[in-house]
């Protein structure tokens, strides 16, 4: 289904310095009964934990509120994180010791019904509401979600496939307007947060660290603390730390026996760091290149570290049996985030090592591979 963004809408004080407070947030989930809520941080990590009285609910905690970064509610009882038909969370920005929450559940999603004490999320509401694109693609979305309906629903015929592809090219110009929108208002608002947090929402999907750079630049310094600005310098600066010549950025994971695996400790080796896992089709039919290309340099001073993407522990440990991979396999920790430390967004995806532990060569893939060992390893 294509993604509709929907406007996330409060947000923090334009330039205010973050910093950690005592905050309570309180107010009434109707619909909800008594239950669990949840509150998450922008990375969806939990907070607090409480039990709703009649959807009723105070949270105290100590949180940060100055950079403008989401926050959730949670009630699992709605439905589960993640890719969902439902939506069981509402998100706001705190920037006061006291927020005021009304929401509901209506036909199995969190909808909020207002929120006090976040001037910053009517600022966010204000210019957010202000882009003409929004009523277009309100108005776009109806047909849209009408045309998928007939098509996924009731009939698969080319003329219902006409539809939904017109009717999504059609929100695919408006949300391309939108952004536009949004772009366009920056050099009237280079220190306003609640602009900076949108426009970055469309810059943190590219690698291109020009474009990027770019963007950063086009903001007052007065607000560089916002949350989602920080991600894109911290985005920035992982890209140039993987790039050719660079030593490669150490991390430490359990192995197969549940010992501690740091990547600096096969220095002295060329070393494959090869991300995968065991539902990736493309990485499966990868692995008996790798398992040649080891066999075929093992004893001239290569090897192999894989760092398995999985959730699942034994279909990690089954599919290394089925692929005959005898080299050492660690499972990724989210808390590690070997991934994000390589800006893994896809795979199967490798680096490759020198004896220096400094990155040499990247994304090789079928012959590919062997070329660059015959070309390194003498």
């Amino acid at each position: 289904m294509r993604k509709i963004l929907l406007g996330l809408c409060l947000l923090l004080a334009v330039t205010a310095e973050a910093q950690v407070k005592k905050v309570t947030i309180e107010g009434e989930v109707k619909g909800l009964g008594n239950n669990e809520l949840v509150l998450l941080n922008v990375d969806q990590s939990v907070i607090e934990k409480t039990q709703t009285r009649d959807g009723k609910f105070k949270i105290t905690t100590d949180l940060e509120i100055g950079d403008m970064r989401y926050y959730y509610l949670h009630a699992p009882s709605v439905g589960p994180l993640g890719p969902s038909m439902n939506i069981p969370v509402i998100s706001f920005f705190v920037c006061s010791p006291k927020i005021e929450i009304q929401a509901a559940v209506k036909e199995k999603n969190m909808k909020l019904s207002s929120i006090k004490g976040s001037p910053c999320g009517d600022e966010y509401n204000k210019l957010y509401n202000s882009l003409p694109a929004n009523k277009e693609i309100e108005a776009a979305t109806k047909p849209y979600n009408e045309a998928f309906r007939l098509y996924n629903n009731v009939a698969k015929t080319p003329e219902n496939l006409e539809k939904l592809k017109s009717a999504g090219d059609k929100l695919d110009q408006l949300f391309k307007q939108k952004q536009n929108e949004i772009t366009g208002l920056i050099p009237k608002h280079r220190r306003s947060m609640p602009v900076a947090v949108m426009a970055s929402l469309y810059t943190m999907s590219t690698n291109d660290v020009p474009k990027m750079e770019t963007f950063l630049k086009q903001f007052d310094a007065s607000i560089q603390n916002c949350y989602y600005l920080k991600q894109i310098q911290q985005k920035i600066d992982r890209i140039k730390s993987i790039a050719i010549g660079q030593q490669a950025p150490d991390f430490e994971l359990k192995d197969l026996d549940g010992k501690g695996v740091k990547l600096s400790g096969l220095k002295g080796k060329y070393v494959l760091l090869d991300f995968w896992a065991s539902w990736c089709g493309p990485c499966r039919k990868e692995n008996p290149t790798v398992v040649k290309a080891y066999d075929n340099y093992k004893a001239k001073g290569f090897t192999v570290l894989g760092v398995s993407l999985d959730s699942s522990e034994p279909a990690w440990r089954k599919a290394v049996k089925e692929d005959g991979m005898p080299w050492v396999q660690v499972l990724n920790d989210k808390k590690v985030g070997a991934e994000r430390l390589y800006e893994v967004k896809g795979i199967p995806a490798n680096f490759l090592l020198d004896p220096q532990g400094k990155i040499i060569a990247t994304n090789l893939r079928g012959p590919a591979l062997e070329q660059a060992l015959e070309q390194f390893i003498k």
